[in-house]
């Protein structure tokens, strides 16, 4: 009996020992991990530069599908669900833009195992500016909504977010400052 005794308690120390251990590795059981959040991050890194790499027609269905599988990632914790709430509200702003203004003439792109459709070429501008928008209302959605376990998760998603902001505000203005060299090539006042 006593042996049994010793033997429950020293399992018992050894687990409390243990669990602080195995939460900061693997994760809690609110569903918050390190690993997790990293997932995400690496995910929409990845998938935003790969965007940036297409024709520009198709790039923000890509933004619109890289959004809507990091919020997929999340499914089931409930420490991210506020998170997934703001990843979903960007892959559904984009979404409905794009849907709204798809170009049917032209054929989907096929790469990398997913199909991206096109946008109208007028619909550029308004993309640009819902896509900026809903970034924004998801990092305060981010930055405000965290307890104090969620709050360095939440920011590194928040981060990458904004990082997703500065990439896609070079890519525009690359874009403005190529136009603009253009047309001053074009409109260059004649000297003789």
């Amino acid at each position: 009996m006593r042996n049994l005794f010793l033997r429950v308690a020293a399992t018992l120390v050894v687990s409390m020992a243990l669990t602080p251990m195995a939460l900061a590795q693997y994760g809690r059981s609110d569903g918050l991990s390190n690993r997790t959040t990293s997932a995400v991050v690496r995910l929409l890194q990845g998938d935003f530069r790969e965007c940036g790499d297409l024709i520009i027609v198709f790039r923000y269905d890509c933004y619109s599908q890289s959004y809507r599988s990091a919020a997929d990632r999340l499914d089931g914790l409930v420490g991210y669900a506020e998170a997934q709430t703001a990843l979903r509200l960007v892959e559904t702003r984009i979404g409905s833009v794009v849907s709204a203004n798809r170009e049917r003439t032209r054929p989907p792109l096929r790469q990398g195992g997913r199909v991206f459709n096109a946008v109208t070429e007028e619909a550029i501008p308004l993309l640009r500016r819902e896509t900026l928008r809903a970034m924004d209302e998801a990092q305060t959605v981010l930055l405000r909504s965290p307890t104090a376990a969620q709050r360095p998760h939440y920011s590194r998603i928040a981060a990458v977010i904004d990082s997703n902001k500065v990439l896609l505000r070079s890519a525009l203005l690359l874009i403005d400052t190529g136009l603009r060299r253009i047309a001053g090539l074009i409109f260059q006042p004649s000297t003789g």
